[in-house]
């Protein structure tokens, strides 16, 4: 472990990190220093450090040990997914409490970032995260009856992609049917038609759109790739009675992944008697 003069900006607090990280999947990070402090202080991505895992170094201290047992306070991607054009939906199910909430970001097709919002309570174990598959939502603002085209900004599909038309509960775009694939015969960017075949998109033979449907109707991207994601709670004892074997120090958290699947392993890399304002991992994981 190192440390050196620069201060972690939400609470004016030392940064400690590694003196050297070799990833599995990117070159060599150089000693610590200002410029790769981003890749050393609070890296939660998954095979940042290790193939199929999710690990990350938490500055954690003694209020962050002993509370928070039944609550999530954070979500862990073990799949980025891939095909993204919007960020999805975030829900939990199981594990005996309720409330729990987060929100993704996506990036490059990918989720990016998982933040809880809620940490909820009641949990006795850990919830299971369901994270939506990627999507084209579609307001009935952006269907252009009049042309056949739906507007959508960066929608991505190449020409043949296939996309299953989802209905917003009652009604069909008049054209289309609910449940049904169609294949993308995009106009450009930001606009594409809808054909039967994979070969009529190619050669551009598309389906007359009549009506414009209705809310909620979006389109399945069926080639995607659906991401996966692991939720934790708090360090302190859960009300099953279970404790997690961490310490105040800096705490490198793994999250497996495979035959380790839903088990997270921290590791105490420096055990110190007092850390005090530990402001920038609260969101992972909070001080109450």
């Amino acid at each position: 472990m190192s440390s050196w003069g620069n201060n972690d900006a939400a609470s004016n607090a030392p940064y400690w990190a590694v003196n050297t990280v070799v990833k599995t999947n990117a070159p060599s990070a150089s000693a610590p220093t200002a410029a790769n402090v981003a890749l050393l202080y609070g890296n939660t991505q998954f095979q940042a450090y290790t193939q199929n895992e999710t690990v990350g170094l938490f500055m954690v201290d003694t209020t962050e040990t002993t509370s928070g047992g039944d609550n999530v306070v954070d979500v862990s991607l073990s799949n980025y997914g891939a095909g993204y054009v919007e960020a999805p939906s975030v829900t939990f199910s199981g594990g005996g409490g309720t409330s729990a909430a987060a929100t993704a970001s996506i990036a490059a097709g990918k989720i990016s970032n998982i933040t809880v919002t809620n940490v909820g309570s009641g949990y006795t174990s850990d919830p299971t995260v369901v994270l939506q598959t990627p999507v084209l939502t579609v307001p009935t603002t952006r269907v252009i009856a009049a042309n056949d085209t739906i507007m959508y900004t960066s929608h991505g599909q190449a020409n043949g992609a296939a996309l299953v038309f989802n209905w917003g509960g009652s009604a069909n775009i008049t054209g289309l049917l609910n449940g049904t694939t169609y294949y993308a015969a995009p106009l450009d960017a930001n606009r594409f038609q809808l054909s039967t075949t994979a070969a009529n998109a190619a050669n551009a033979v598309v389906i007359n759109i009549t009506s414009t449907g209705e809310t909620g109707q979006y389109f399945t991207i069926v080639d995607a790739t659906r991401a996966t994601a692991i939720a934790s709670r708090g360090l302190s004892q859960s009300q099953s009675g279970a404790e997690h074997a961490t310490h105040i120090g800096w705490n490198v958290k793994t999250v497996g992944a495979g035959g380790r699947a839903g088990r997270v392993q921290f590791e105490t890399l420096v055990a110190l008697s007092t850390i005090v304002g530990d402001g920038s991992d609260d969101i992972s994981l909070p001080d109450a």
